[in-house]
């Protein structure tokens, strides 16, 4: 606020307040030399005629006037002396009337000045209906001329802020509407998300269940066959003297293989029901949020998809180099769903590598399949990216990729669903997913996903 200076709010010289004290002023002293003068010539031309009917009375007592010099010069003079009073009682009666003039321009300028501050004290208390027809050319007239040009600007300015406030609230009303938009939308792609989650978990489990069945099988057939080897070879221990070298030496390394070859059976089906477990795991979903290692969660998730992968390929290989952060920590997530996310990038990645070592390898160029796997703490939010040197991707792919069914794999190799299911859950979480990719180059996925 600017600082007040002295005489800032001073009275002009010729303002109606000053112009109030002096003609209250010059009427007072009009006023008094007034009646002063009407007094004055009153009593002079009494006495004048006092002294001329005493002088005339005299000289008619004394036989006639005398034509002195002296009597007419007298008389000459007592005549000058009434001629004159008269004249200041005529310059009285004008001052009187110039007094009534006076008082009546008075009258009128101070009635059309307390108009004028009812109208100022109206318009203060926020009445501009108000308004006061003063007729004029005077100063109170341009006062009031400037009152009323006060008057239809304020009006004006009333009408602005009253639009401003009308188009406040509405853009108000129309945040909120958008919010609550918003928030259903949201509502609505959670439940599409959990309706696909439990289609997909219902799938899962079902096949997890179906593949679980001969695993058992297996297991129960080549502990069996591990019994029943024990056996064949204490029978050959037995009767190791009816038999020669020769043909107890190939026995041996007929069981040897056989005990190898049921090794490996074992091996393989306890690889193979650890991964039925995990889509056990992950189709149950709609888990709650934990505080999980995301270096953890994804380092056991890429390896998850890696060996799906060499089950479907035995001869499929890759090289997987992690740069995790130790800062990353634990990350508010679902376990569960996070798990899917990881598990289908990475099964992605697994896919293109494999599509491109195969394309390579029947040019006869070389080729080593690679996936990077990195973590990074950024302010309030961790980044995942998971990068590999497959097939990648051309601009109009790129752009489709998080449609639901599109997909670029064979029918029997996908359905088009990873992804879509995948950026539901990150945006789920509040995170968001970027992806990256060069055609015959790499592809990378940037998953954030915030720590609150």
């Amino acid at each position: 606020m600017s600082e007040v200076k002295k005489d800032q709010f001073a009275l002009p010289l010729f303002s109606i307040r000053r112009k109030f004290n002096q003609v209250s002023l010059a009427v007072l002293l009009t006023l008094l030399l007034t009646v002063w003068g009407i007094i004055v010539s009153f009593m002079a031309y009494r006495s004048v005629q006092d002294l001329l009917r005493e002088g005339l009375g005299a000289a008619d007592r004394s036989g006639g006037v005398s034509a002195s010099p002296s009597n007419v010069e007298i008389v000459t003079t007592l005549q000058g002396i009434s001629s004159g009073s008269l004249q200041l009682l005529a310059f009285g009666l004008l001052s009187l009337a110039l007094l009534a003039f006076v008082v009546y321009m008075y009258v009128t300028v101070g009635l059309r000045t307390v108009a004028l501050e009812v109208w100022i004290r109206r318009m203060g208390a926020g009445d501009l209906a108000y308004k006061v027809d003063v007729q004029g050319q005077d100063e109170v007239a341009m006062t009031a001329l400037a009152l009323e040009e006060l008057r239809q600007r304020s009006i004006k300015a009333m009408q602005l802020d009253l639009v401003k406030k009308l188009s406040q609230d509405l853009q108000d009303k129309n945040e909120e509407l958008e919010r609550v938009l918003a928030e259903l939308r949201q509502t609505q792609d959670q439940i599409i998300l959990r309706q696909k989650l439990a289609e997909l978990g219902e799938l899962t489990a079902g096949v997890a269940h179906e593949i679980r069945n001969p695993l058992n099988f297996m297991k129960n057939f080549s502990e069996a066959s591990d019994e029943l080897l024990a056996e064949l070879r204490e029978t050959i221990d037995e009767n190791a003297d009816d038999l020669d070298d020769e043909r107890r030496s190939l026995i041996s390394e007929i069981c040897e293989d056989l005990a190898e070859n049921l090794q490996r059976i074992r091996s393989h089906g306890d690889r193979a029901n650890r991964i039925v477990h995990d889509m056990l795991m992950l189709g149950r979903g709609g888990g709650s949020i934990q505080l999980v290692d995301i270096n953890d969660l994804l380092r056991e998730h890429a390896m998850l998809a890696f060996h799906s992968a060499r089950a479907l390929d035995p001869d499929f290989n890759l090289h997987i180099e992690e740069a995790f952060d130790s800062k990353a920590g634990r990350v508010p997530v679902i376990p569960e769903d996070m798990g899917r996310v990881f598990l289908n990038m990475v099964g992605n990645a697994c896919y293109a590598t494999d599509e491109k070592n195969r394309e390579r390898k029947a040019n006869g160029k070389d080729y080593l399949p690679t996936l990077w796997l990195q973590t990074e703490q950024k302010d309030d939010a961790v980044e995942v990216r998971i990068r590999d040197n497959g097939t990648g991707m051309p601009p109009d792919v790129l752009e489709r990729v998080f449609n639901p069914f599109f997909t670029t794999k064979p029918a029997d190799k996908g359905t088009g669903l990873g992804l879509s299911l995948s950026n539901d859950i990150v945006r789920q979480h509040g995170g968001s997913i970027t992806p990256h990719s060069k055609s015959g180059e790499y592809t990378e996925m940037v998953i954030t996903i915030p720590v609150s």
